[in-house]
């Protein structure tokens, strides 16, 4: 089974936490957490990546900046862009770089169903039975 690799960037650890937990009891993957832009970016070069779930606004470099690179080292990465900054102009941005935007507070139905669906496109979709 090619298990999918998610990298979830958010500096909220218990953010981090609630997501991480959530993923692992639904889906059979690889998941990696990082606090900070530059510690996903070093996950993506280290480990690679098929989704990645990340937060727009981090200390250091911020969710669109990481995006822009993700999207130059790895174009085909599905990207998640989480965030509170609920604006149009936001979301424009955030589209126009090719990821999808998903505003806080989030909805773990929704997010389950953006996720089943990156994953579903590239036959990396394997959800653990209860």
């Amino acid at each position: 089974m090619d298990i999918p690799k998610i990298i979830i960037a958010d500096d909220e650890e218990g953010q981090r936490e609630t997501l991480n937990k959530f993923i692992s009891e639904r889906l059979h993957c690889e998941l990696y957490e990082a606090s900070t832009g530059y510690k996903a970016l070093e996950y993506l070069k280290e480990k690679g990546c098929d989704l990645m779930l990340l937060d727009y606004k981090m200390p250091g470099i911020s969710g669109l900046e990481v995006l822009r690179e993700v999207k130059k080292l790895t174009p085909d990465v599905s990207v998640l862009m989480i965030t509170k900054w609920d604006s149009p102009e936001v979301s424009k941005e955030v589209q126009e770089l090719g990821a999808e935007y998903i505003p806080k507070p989030l909805s773990l139905k929704v997010l389950q169903t953006k996720i089943q669906e990156k994953l579903k496109a590239i036959n990396k979709f394997h959800p653990k039975t209860p």
